[in-house]
């Protein structure tokens, strides 16, 4: 990519938690407050209603009402809701909706009804296309019963509407595989603790859940890279470690709201079929924010 054009997902696009209140209800002036302080911390993108805004856990009211306020306030910053479903058409009505609020593109896994053919999953895709947004491709093999590997992501490129890969497979090799079979598609990180590998071998942006507590050390992080200060990148990656690496545990979503609750800000708890992380896990989270937060200067 020469340095002229600015990819589409440059950037940190935060994938939004979202807030409940004590009696179950999404709390939407508790999300008001979060999305406006990401985009006042610099982030480039909101992502809600990805696996980190525990989308399967709502009502389509909840859903649709969650993106329309992330879309309202999101300013400068991109709003590229998540809109992964069973099926195709389903997907393609979120898309839909997406752009109805004016989103500017939209991430999608595979179909999670069952384990897909790599046709299926190119119709699966082809279906979301017709919502005429581009699409971030999201592989998430831990959560899905489909790896999007870069033979896959090969074909998935000769659909014109996808346009990128939010790429946790957790395999470092990864980004470096994919930009040689699928070269027009730009690679996003999609797992924080692989972040620095990931921008060494050429992904262009992050869909980062811990930038829900730490939005501006973040960014800081994703400029040091893209300006190719690997040094100061490895430094600061070093001591955000001990709390990104809880991104690639199945209970990032109650890591995450703790180390939102511990930076001041509302974290709130899960819905099931979350549940809250035992005492011990929780207070471990506690500790590593509070052990970060020490260690810098605000």
């Amino acid at each position: 990519m020469d340095a002229d054009h600015r990819a589409r997902f440059a950037g940190v696009f935060v994938a939004t938690t979202t807030p409940f209140q004590a009696n179950g209800a999404v709390d939407i002036g508790a999300f008001r407050a979060h999305c406006a302080r990401l985009v006042e911390a610099g982030v480039d993108g909101l992502v809600p209603m990805g696996s980190l805004g525990e989308y399967e856990a709502l009502s389509d009211d909840e859903r649709a009402g969650v993106v329309k306020v992330a879309a309202e306030l999101a300013g400068r910053a991109q709003v590229v809701p998540g809109v992964s479903a069973k099926s195709g058409p389903e997907a393609r009505r979120w898309a839909e909706q997406a752009a109805s609020c004016g989103c500017p593109a939209v991430m999608c896994l595979p179909p999670t009804s069952h384990a897909p053919t790599t046709e299926e999953i190119v119709a699966h895709f082809r279906e979301v296309a017709k919502a005429g947004l581009p699409i971030m491709a999201y592989n998430n093999p831990f959560s899905t019963r489909a790896d999007l590997t870069p033979a896959v992501l090969a074909r998935l490129a000769e659909v014109e509407e996808v346009v990128a890969v939010k790429e946790f497979s957790q395999d470092v090799r990864r980004v470096a595989a994919i930009r040689q079979a699928a070269p027009r598609l730009e690679v996003v990180c999609g797992c924080d603790d692989t972040f620095v590998e990931a921008m060494l071998m050429g992904a262009v942006g992050w869909v980062a859940g811990f930038a829900n507590a730490l939005p501006r050390q973040c960014v800081e992080l994703y400029q040091l890279c893209a300006a190719g200060q690997w040094q100061d990148a490895v430094e600061r990656y070093m001591a955000l470690l001990p709390l990104l690496r809880w991104d690639a545990d199945p209970r990032f979503v109650q890591a995450i709201k703790i180390a939102q609750e511990e930076v001041g800000w509302y974290g709130g708890p899960v819905r099931l079929p979350r549940l809250e992380l035992p005492p011990e896990d929780a207070q471990q989270v506690r500790a590593a924010t509070r052990a970060y937060l020490a260690s810098t200067h605000p």
